[in-house]
């Protein structure tokens, strides 16, 4: 009996390591890249002139983890997609799951962008 135990102690503190060695080899979803847009001041001025203000691609591609930071410093609000930042505002989205985001873009000519998340 004592035997037994032993062994199944043994298998247990085992199965913890190889566990253990899992979950540190695992990937992180925290770990990943971070697109940075700064809005400078005047942006909605530039537009509102009709000038072409293009801050990021229509077609954004990011990977799970990857994190989209939009920082505005124009005195007016500003949208990608779903995310609306405000004037002098800071704005972190964080991907954490692959799909397709579509919708406004304010800083892009089109008015229009695509997040696709791998």
């Amino acid at each position: 009996m004592r035997r037994d135990r032993k062994t199944l102690g043994a298998i247990l503190a085992m199965a913890a390591v190889l566990a253990g060695a899992v979950l540190l080899a695992w990937p992180s979803p925290q770990a990943g890249t971070e697109l940075v847009v700064v809005v400078p001041e005047g942006t909605r001025a530039r537009i509102d002139a009709g000038e072409p203000v293009e801050l990021l691609p229509r077609l954004l591609e990011v990977r799970v983890g990857d994190s989209l930071v939009i920082i505005n410093q124009d005195d007016a609000t500003h949208q990608v997609g779903p995310y609306i930042v405000g004037p002098q505002q800071r704005l972190e989205q964080r991907f954490t799951i692959p799909g397709r985001i579509d919708g406004i873009c304010t800083l892009h000519p089109s008015g229009q962008v695509a997040i696709v998340v791998r």
